[in-house]
């Protein structure tokens, strides 16, 4: 098992000391989130809103200049990279295409060399990734940075639904607030600090579902948060078990894929309307629905480009490949990532919600199938585990039948076994009794569309079962 010291702590204590530690971790993230610069930027970007699509253009033109010149001469990778390209004639998001694509593995395995000259590591704020595909990196901001991102979530994300970080919530996450084996009823830890309850990803099913809804009753939670995939599992539950339906303000999903499926059931059972907010920990775009299910992009985090595999731009309604360039980070600037993620512009650019900057549709890329359980739990989301092993170039976990499945290792540098018998129990951990075997693979799948998926049920993936069964051959032969 990867061993977090934190983690064997927090598990020794007793459940109210638990929401003791995690209210008293609210409180020191709230002075970095909401500290010093939170409430100007706040207004700052308030007003912001009012600009029209040219003032916003001629915005991220003057902050791309800023940032090209920060990597260009203080990014030891950039200034290798770019040392042939014009980098300094670029001026506007039309001429970004002069510099190449960043891919994901080659931050992964160099990451020092993305920072900024001069820069202490351990004076920055580290954001980790999903690792959505088995494949994690460590991000750093400048903590300047933090406060007008939450504000940008607080303005750009909640405030345009109805929401705010002050109502009580509800989050369904990835961290497990308690041990896989517990099948106590009380799935779940309260943030008091935040108001915010905490609940657990990996407890979900048609008979736990009863103990989740009335926690939400009882603590008063009026919106919720979270994985897609983990709230949808709990709304399925909860018609499963034919409990009364809840209201809430709203749910905001992200970190996954929300499917047609996952948005009926979760505005079924809720009956609230479910957003769909587009962002990640590289913090490089994002984009949020507004009110009318259209989702639109937000120009002061970033610059989305969606092109094909050849780096040329898609038409309006091409499906192609997110990438994206930082207008905030000066610490780790990252431009022109690929995100892995795919999307289209939208054929019609124009909504009736006000919003004039570009809309995006067919977002997906980040599909994970449940893991089903012995027990008829669905577990979705594992990635947070997977993430936790920096020598696995990627994973992936099969599942042939309810309670096995098979996690696929492609080794990466400085690989043993032991790291991927780390990672096996650590989502073991977190699920409880699960067989989980280990294979090592030199590639992991793709989908016919091109794509990776982090779980894969082949209950549900008829067309890859046959590609699953040669490889996991080769892999018991060997």
């Amino acid at each position: 098992m990867i061993y977090d010291w934190k983690m064997e702590v927090y598990w020794r204590l007793p459940v109210f000391l638990q929401e003791m530690a995690l209210s008293a971790y609210a409180y020191q993230l709230e002075r970095i989130y909401y500290g010093p610069g939170y409430k100007e930027w706040c207004q700052r970007y308030k007003c912001m809103q009012n600009w029209s699509r040219s003032e916003a253009d001629e915005w991220q033109n003057c902050k791309l200049q800023t940032i090209l010149e920060v990597a260009g001469r203080q990014v030891p990778y950039y200034k290798e990279k770019w040392g042939n390209l014009n980098w300094k004639s670029i001026d506007s998001v039309q001429k970004l295409p002069i510099l190449p694509r960043v891919e994901k593995q080659y931050i992964r395995q160099n990451e020092k060399s993305f920072l900024a000259d001069g820069l202490n590591s351990g004076s920055l704020w580290v954001e980790k990734t999903s690792g959505s595909t088995g494949t994690s990196l460590r991000i750093y901001w400048p903590m300047a940075m933090v406060p007008k991102w939450w504000a940008i979530v607080e303005v750009m994300v909640r405030e345009p639904v109805g929401l705010a970080q002050s109502i009580p919530r509800a989050m369904m996450g990835g961290r497990p607030v308690l041990r896989g084996n517990n099948t106590k009823s009380r799935y779940w830890r309260y943030n008091r600090w935040w108001r915010q309850l905490y609940f657990s990803s990996y407890h979900v099913s048609k008979t736990t579902a009863p103990h989740y809804i009335n926690a939400l009753r009882v603590y008063g939670s009026e919106w919720i948060t979270g994985y897609g995939s983990a709230i949808a599992a709990l709304a399925d539950s909860a018609l499963e078990a034919g409990l009364a339906p809840l209201s809430l303000r709203a749910a905001i999903v992200s970190g996954d894929t929300l499917l047609p499926g996952m948005r009926a059931a979760i505005e079924k059972f809720f009956t609230c309307k479910c957003f769909d907010h587009y962002g990640q920990s590289e913090g490089v775009c994002m984009a949020m629905e507004c009110k009318l299910g259209r989702m639109h992009v937000v120009p002061w985090v970033g610059i989305l480009e969606i092109l094909r595999e050849d780096g040329s731009p898609c038409e309006p309604g091409e499906v192609g490949e997110i990438v994206g360039t930082t207008l905030l980070n000066t610490a780790m600037p990252l431009i022109r990532y690929r995100l892995g993620d795919y999307a289209a512009w939208d054929t019609n650019q124009a909504c009736l919600c006000g919003n004039p900057h570009p809309i995006i549709t067919k977002l997906e890329g980040r599909v994970d199938d449940y893991l089903v359980t012995a027990d008829g739990r669905k577990i979705g989301r594992l990635s947070t585990a997977v993430k936790r092993s920096q020598t696995i170039h990627s994973a992936q976990i099969i599942q042939d039948r309810p309670g096995h499945a098979y996690l696929l290792v492609r080794p990466g540098e400085g690989y043993c076994f032991d790291d991927a018998s780390a990672v096996r129990d650590d989502i073991i951990e977190r699920i409880g009794r699960f067989h989980l075997e280990i294979k090592e693979v030199p590639e992991i799948p793709k989908t016919p569309q091109g794509k990776t998926s982090l779980v894969v049920r082949l209950s549900d993936r008829p067309e890859m079962k046959m590609i699953y069964e040669e490889l996991l051959q080769i892999a018991i032969n060997n």
